[in-house]
């Protein structure tokens, strides 16, 4: 290094050839000379007019969150050896924009200037802007720095590189060029180091992981799948998950998943969760736009270390009005299927509760059968032959839920038909009114309720006149209504009004011993819809469904069984006909039952697709592998396969 200590010799080489223009300098190392060859014509007065790009710097941070997570312990570390030394530790990307910086108050005081970007396009010769341009390390001193305000700074910088040798940052340590060291360059390339070392071995883990899961990932007939990494942020997602949402790969990318996708699931509270949570109903809004949708988040480990997420997204086609499966009759407590007590239990006191008048108030999770019990307890009645009005008051519009329920008078307000409408109630008249989701009506409706089902009268918008109704009222719902009315969310007054007689509905966890009457009666209904013949589930498929929590319930075993039903090529659902949140799940329990690692199992199973797909030939394995015959052997070997199965 050229005079690295004598500052008046490099002040005189950075006027002669920048302020005089001369041509020959031979005070300044070579590769600072080219530094400073690149650097004319940029301005080198007025560094704070530079642009602060503070959109680039957040896609950047963004991008590049995991460099920054990695770099930022090794940072501190830094920090703490330098700390009474007034030096900055600084970690740059790879177009020269600043992700992390640990400042020593003192050179905040005695700098008053702030870098977006210190490339050397930007602002000329500098320790890390000239390491990326070069790819190797670099001290920095003095007047060798192009710009005049960091005349008085000395840098030493190294290059970060990603496990293939891309460059992919650098990291700094700047501090008052009186303080000039070569210690801080050692220093500087250790780190550096540090952090290729932990990068790459992060790669190597999260290419394994999505590896294993490419053939879900990449050719699922209809799931939509986004990548999350270990805090929730996007790293990819496929063609169905753009269809779904309506969105580009390239505008969700390194977002947080509860930026990108709103509406009514909290996924910061399931990415907490220790478990897996498999086929949540939501309604997300994505660009202003609601989507109904079902959603499974299953973690991915190595090591019992979290590496990410796959969020698999389901979209929702709704009621099916298929008039093929629209039903002649309501259901009766014939329809009801199930031996295990608990739900024998229920029956009974849906049946007893059949014989009243009582306001009878349905509680269960969503998809146990409180539509199927509603309609069972009013074929059971003495109002039978009288009209079941059905209410979703989740989906009532607030500003028109009272006109559906009551009605209203012709001219009662804008947009209302000049004949008027009658209300559900008066609908229902002699018979019942089922009022499904009650626990999601408005507080502003539940009084105007509340006054109906003490009065048992009736009064249409715009109307003066009261109409008597004499109704069987079931209310149902999934919520919790005591803790909704402990948190003003719901009337008490009106909550003991249809608290009257109560039905339990137990969630499907509670009694698995009626899954094998359940999976025959949903395979014989869809074998008579789609004209197949399946006979039954593999013991294996039976297992998954043991082990699995249901947290849709009843309903979900039937769309399971429905979507299985129609894909499955032999005479029994076997796990391939799954959706693939339960593929998945059953591949965890065989990793668990096997005893080897995520990254271990996944590798088996791409090599034993591998050797099927190729007619068990090793060699042509081998080559499209990429691999000796030898690591092959090896590699079957370690992982338990059969290798005179696979042998020609």
């Amino acid at each position: 290094m050229k005079h690295k200590n004598n500052r008046k010799i490099l002040a005189k080489a950075w006027h002669d050839f920048f302020i005089l223009g001369k041509e020959n300098i031979s005070d300044v190392d070579e590769i600072i000379l080219q530094s400073w060859k690149r650097s004319k014509g940029i301005d080198f007065e007025n560094l704070l007019n530079l642009p602060t790009d503070k959109e680039l710097i957040a896609n950047s941070k963004r991008k590049n969150h995991i460099l920054i997570d990695i770099a930022k312990p090794y940072m501190d570390d830094l920090y703490k050896i330098i700390n009474n030394t007034n030096f900055m530790v600084t970690l740059i990307d790879k177009e020269g924009y600043v992700l992390e910086a640990i400042v020593h108050p003192k050179l905040v005081e005695n700098t008053e200037f702030h870098l977006a970007n210190i490339s050397e396009d930007r602002v000329g010769t500098n320790a890390m802007g000239t390491c990326l341009y070069i790819n190797k390390p670099i001290q920095t001193y003095g007047e060798e720095h192009y710009h005049k305000t960091l005349h008085h700074f000395t840098t030493s910088a190294a290059p970060i590189h990603d496990g293939e040798g891309n460059l992919i940052g650098a990291i700094g340590i700047t501090g008052f060029a009186y303080d000039v060291s070569v210690h801080t360059l050692g220093m500087a390339i250790a780190a550096a180091y540090a952090i290729e070392n932990k990068y790459k071995l992060f790669q190597e883990k999260q290419n394994l992981l999505v590896k294993g899961y490419s053939n879900l990932i990449n050719y699922s007939t209809s799931d939509g799948v986004i990548i999350l990494d270990s805090e929730g942020k996007i790293t990819s997602a496929n063609k169905h998950a753009e269809n779904i949402l309506g969105i580009k790969n390239e505008d969700i990318l390194y977002k947080k998943v509860e930026e990108v996708l709103l509406g009514s699931i909290d996924f910061s509270k399931y990415l907490k969760s220790k478990e897996d949570r498999f086929n949540i109903k939501a309604v997300l809004n994505v660009n202003n736009k609601n989507i109904s949708c079902n959603i499974s988040l299953i973690k991915l480990k190595s090591d019992l270390e979290l590496m990410g997420y796959i969020l698999m997204i389901n979209k929702d086609q709704g009621p099916n009005i298929n008039i093929g499966r629209q039903r002649s009759r309501l259901y009766s407590f014939e329809d009801i299927v199930g031996e295990s007590n608990i739900i024998k239990e229920s029956i009974e006191i849906a049946k007893v509760a059949s014989n009243g008048n009582s306001n009878i108030l349905i509680l269960g999770e969503s998809g146990t059968g409180k539509e199927l019990f509603a309609q069972s307890i009013h074929s059971n009645s003495h109002r039978r032959n009288k009209p079941f009005v059905d209410v979703n008051c989740g989906a009532l519009p607030v500003g028109l839920a009272e006109s559906e329920l009551f009605g209203y008078e012709g001219g009662a307000y804008t947009g209302a038909r000049k004949e008027g409408q009658i209300g559900k109630f008066e609908m229902a008249n002699g018979g019942t009114i089922f009022l499904d989701e009650i626990g999601e009506l408005p507080l502003s409706i539940q009084a105007a309720l509340l006054r109906v089902i003490q009065e048992r009268k009736v009064r249409r918008i715009g109307s003066t006149k009261t109409i008597d109704i004499d109704v069987m009222i079931i209310a149902a719902t999934n919520r919790d209504l005591f803790e909704a009315v402990e948190q003003n969310l719901f009337r008490r007054d009106l909550f003991y009004r249809l608290n009257v007689f109560t039905i339990n509905l137990p969630p499907l966890r509670d009694h698995k011993e009626d899954i094998p009457l359940l999976i025959n009666h949903f395979i014989n209904k869809y074998n008579k819809l789609f004209n197949t013949k399946i006979e039954g589930v593999t013991e294996e498929v039976l297992n998954v469904f043991y082990n699995y929590d249901w947290p849709g319930n009843i309903r979900e075993l039937e769309n399971i069984l429905e979507r299985s039903v129609q894909v499955a090529n032999s005479k029994v659902i076997e796990i391939r006909d799954l959706p693939m949140y339960l593929r998945m799940k059953a591949d965890n329990e065989n990793i668990y039952k096997s005893n080897i690692s995520l990254l271990d199992f996944q590798e088996k199973k791409i090599l034993e697709e591998n050797l099927e797909k190729n007619k068990r030939n090793i060699k042509l394995t081998a080559e499209i592998l990429g691999l000796s015959r030898a690591t092959l052997y090896r590699k079957i070997s370690k992982l338990n396969i059969d290798v005179e199965r696979y042998r020609l």
